[in-house]
């Protein structure tokens, strides 16, 4: 009898765990497909954002008036003064500011250089249909040429709502190549 009540028990202590792995096997899949939907959903506000901000980003990189070389060695010179400046600890502190500022300027050059690459290669695809070509009309001139997107919907769209489609889909088309694999809707 006793033996028949401990199996009865292993019994039940299985079916529970079954039970309880099932629910939370269900549960991680949940999760993993809202982590899912939220990259992509991140990387599209993030594409968004990458356009609007693209024409004040190559603003600031005009600001510094170096070329690409001189950029370069720069942030060469500011890595080694760096190194230097772990091992003596005698720089002010202005000119780690500097330095600072002058490594955040190379990193948005490399930034606006890999965002040109995008757009170029995007503006350089084949058009399908209309909506390709409506598409990178947006891109140009609102994004790349400032046009304010008022001004663009009254002189070249009957309806907002086409407008604000194509946009989305502009945004949706990028996604990918500024995002990779998080850039697509899964």
């Amino acid at each position: 009898m006793e033996k028949t009540k401990e199996s009865y028990i292993d019994y039940l202590v299985n079916k529970v765990s079954e039970g309880v792995n099932k629910i939370l096997d269900e549960r991680l899949e949940e999760i993993k497909s809202t982590f899912i939907n939220m990259d992509y959903k991140m990387s599209i506000e993030k594409t968004e954002e990458i356009l609007k901000k693209y024409r004040k980003l190559k603003q600031h990189i005009e600001l510094t008036k170096f070329s690409d070389e001189e950029l370069k060695d720069e942030a060469n010179e500011s890595y080694n003064k760096e190194i230097e400046q772990m091992m003596t600890e005698i720089f002010s502190e202005s000119e780690s500011y500097l330095k600072s500022l002058l490594r955040s300027r190379y990193k948005t050059k490399l930034f606006i250089l890999f965002i040109e690459k995008v757009l170029n290669y995007y503006l350089s695809l084949e058009n399908i249909d209309d909506t390709d070509i409506r598409k990178k009309r947006i891109l140009k001139e609102i994004y790349i040429n400032g046009v304010q997107q008022t001004d663009y919907i009254y002189d070249n769209y009957d309806s907002e709502r086409t407008f604000y489609r194509d946009k989305a889909r502009l945004i949706k088309d990028l996604a990918p190549y500024f995002f990779g694999i998080k850039g697509i809707e899964i």
